[in-house]
């Protein structure tokens, strides 16, 4: 569903809306059109999806008094959207997205409304992708919560918006980081590392509560 937003005249709009996509970049807000990609059901697509279906479940054999709680707690976890104004989750959207993070990044489900906390921040400078070791510098020093990696895999030089193509390959906590076990995990996924292949690379903290940081995302060249 596209999200248009409404001033003296239409001011700014995201989403789909019909067969056309509504978005901005640089450049400026543009209409294109949609395209529907194509449903491959990867087996980290799938993980996903059992989860939500897991998670839907539960919410509804969850007592009317941990109910109660989520949807209280929703004004403590609300999010900036794509026009910066203000939102708040309902109570089941708020379970479902905290219990997802935390679970797919290796933590266990909870019921109970967790603290909110703060997050850990971190800065990653640069991506240093080799035959054999990936380091991300300045991402895992004095970490305490989960470190979850995604990426496009290799691109062609042109290419510059990466964002439907990462795919998480390596999810570990920050203080245990190892180039190696990185690099193999990377691997396993996208094959062979090849000098001078243009890769993208999507860094962020999940914390135990299903907090989760903001996405960094950062270009490297192997070599």
């Amino acid at each position: 569903m596209a999200k248009i937003k409404f001033g003296m005249i239409v001011t700014d709009g995201r989403g789909k809306l019909g067969g056309q996509v509504f978005s901005k970049n640089r450049g400026g807000a543009y209409i294109r059109t949609k395209v529907t990609p194509s449903n491959p059901q990867s087996p980290a697509q799938t993980i996903v999806r059992q989860a939500f279906a897991e998670f839907s479940q539960n919410w509804s054999a969850l007592t009317a008094e941990l109910i109660t709680a989520w949807n209280a707690a929703v004004s403590s976890w609300s999010t900036t959207d794509i026009f910066g104004d203000l939102r708040s989750p309902t109570g089941k959207n708020l379970y479902l997205r905290l219990n997802q993070n935390a679970v797919l990044a290796g933590y266990p489900s909870f019921d109970t409304v967790p603290e909110k906390a703060e997050m850990v921040s971190g800065i990653v400078t640069s991506v240093d992708l080799t035959d054999g070791e990936l380091l991300c510098n300045g991402i895992y020093e004095g970490v305490g919560a989960r470190l979850v990696l995604s990426s496009s895999g290799p691109v062609s030089n042109g290419t510059s918006y990466v964002k439907n193509k990462l795919r998480v390959f390596f999810t570990v906590l920050g203080n245990d980081y190892s180039t190696l076990d990185a690099y193999q995990s990377y691997f396993a996924k996208f094959g062979t590392v090849v000098a001078g292949q243009k890769v993208f690379f999507g860094i962020k903290y999940v914390l135990s509560n299903g907090q989760t940081s903001p996405t960094q995302i950062v270009e490297t060249v192997a070599v």
